[in-house]
Order: C-alpha cells, then structure tokens, then sequence
C-alpha cells in the first residue's frame, strides 16, 4: 500500500512539473478565471440586491459603534475648555498682583501694605520674583492647552462630520437598491410576456456600481480613536538673584501696558508665605 502511495506521490509531482515547463498552466489558469466569472454571473440579481440590502443594513451598528468614542471626546473637549477658561482668569488675576507689587516695590517705601497688614518690601520683592516665575510657567502651560484645544475641535468636528456624510450614504445607497429592485421586478414582468431573455447588462452595471459604493462605505465605517497628546513644557526660571531695579524694569515691560499705568492694588496681593 505505501508503495502504491508512494509511486502515485512521484507520477503527480512528475505530471506538475511537465504542466509547468509546457506552459500549461496558462490554459488552467485561464479555465479558473472563466470558471470564477461563469459562476458569479450564474447568481439570480434578486439574491444580489438582497445581498446588497444586508450590507448596507451593517453600516448603522457600525456607525453605532463610534457613537461612545466620539461622546466621550465631547466630554473630554468640554472639560479641557472649562480648564483653559480657569487657567485664563487665574493668569490676569497673577497677573494684576504681580504689576500691584512691582508698581510698590518702585516706590522704594521699606514697609508696603496689604490689607492692613505691613510686609517688609525685601520680602515682598522675594515673593513678586517667586509669583513672575510662576506665572511664566502658566503661560507656557496655557498656550499648550489651547494648541491642545483647538486640534481636538478640530478632530472633533471633522467626525461629526464624517458621520453625517456616512449617514448620507446609507440612505443614498437604499434608495439605489430600492429603483433597483423596480426596474428588476419590470425586467422579469418583460421577460414573462415576450417569453424572451432580455439583456441585463444595465442590471449588472447599476449592480457593479452599487457594489462599489458599497466598498467605499466599508472603507469609511471604521473605528475613530483619538488620540492626543502633548508636552507641558515648564519654562526654566532664573535662579540668580536680580536687584530690585531690574526686576521691576522686567516685570513692567512685560506686563504694564504701554500707554497705562496699572492700578495700585492694596488688597489684591497676598503675601504671606
């Protein structure tokens, strides 16, 4: 028996290396392509569009499933919003403390006045360097946050969009398979009073063109994940000690208006720490 088996083994692999090097391949090559084709035209156009009609029924659970990814994005865009509004009226309220000391510290009193309370001007000039620092670093932050912001609207946006166009689509194509379905029922109601087979190379052709749309949706019915991310660069603050002077020349060039002077606050600044 194993060597019958064997000697079969040999004869077939004898017989596929003469199909190859006498180029008959080409011919099987052929019969299967033909033989493919003969039977996809072989399959009744009702099955077709009933085919076609269960796709197209697959794109709304589809477009289901991007439904939570993109409801959590909302969420998460509302949210980085309301930090980068904070974060804006945190900086202008630092930022009018900082040009309230800076404007006492250039009085050149030894003893300045908060809320009723004195505070040695050495160390009010130690806090105003402290509280500048940080507030160069919330800069820095905040201008992350909005390029932040603003690119996942814009994501955001641009999926809100692509569902609605996907939606579009969907009913397009039903209205497509719908005529379709009519202009078959009026073929086969043609055919049944001239006994006649009819040409259903128009059928074949809306059939071929709904199939390719059908594979663009496909394509476009996928998963949206966003991803984000990004750097909160601290920007490296000055340990060397400044004189007075210059720390207020630094501070009023880059926080007092030009043409204004900034108002003297003498409860808006906090020093004690």
């Amino acid at each position: 028996m194993c060597k019958k088996l064997g000697i079969s083994s040999v004869t077939l692999l004898v017989g596929l290396v003469l199909l190859w090097y006498t180029g008959l391949t080409s011919y099987v090559s052929t019969y299967w392509t033909q033989a493919k084709n003969g039977l996809k035209h072989q399959v009744p156009i009702e099955f077709e569009i009933e085919r076609l009609r269960g796709e197209v029924a697959k794109i709304m659970p589809e477009m289901k499933k991007n439904f939570s990814t993109i409801a959590e994005e909302m969420v998460a865009v509302e949210n980085l919003q309301k930090d980068v509004s904070q974060l804006r009226a945190n900086l202008e309220k630092q930022k009018q403390n900082l040009l309230t000391m800076t404007n006492d510290l250039e009085k050149g009193t030894k003893v300045i006045y908060y809320d009723n309370k004195p505070y040695p001007a050495d160390r009010v000039r130690d806090k105003l360097e402290r509280d500048y620092a940080s507030y160069k670093v919330g800069e820095s932050e905040l201008k992350s946050k909005e390029q932040l912001l603003e690119a996942r609207e814009k994501s955001l946006e641009a999926a809100k969009e692509q569902m609605g166009a996907l939606k579009s689509q969907k009913q397009d194509l039903e209205v497509q398979l719908a005529q379709l379905e009519a202009d078959l029922k009026n073929v086969r109601l043609a055919q049944t009073r001239s006994k006649t087979a009819l040409d259903d190379s128009q059928l074949a052709r809306c059939k071929a063109s709904l199939s390719e749309l059908r594979d663009r949706l496909n394509v476009e019915v996928k998963k949206t994940e966003l991803q984000a991310q990004f750097s909160n660069d601290a920007i490296p603050v000055d340990k060397k000690n400044k004189s007075t002077n210059d720390l207020i020349k630094d501070i009023k060039a880059d926080l007092q208006p030009a043409n204004g002077k900034a108002t003297t606050q003498t409860a808006g600044a906090v020093v004690g720490d």
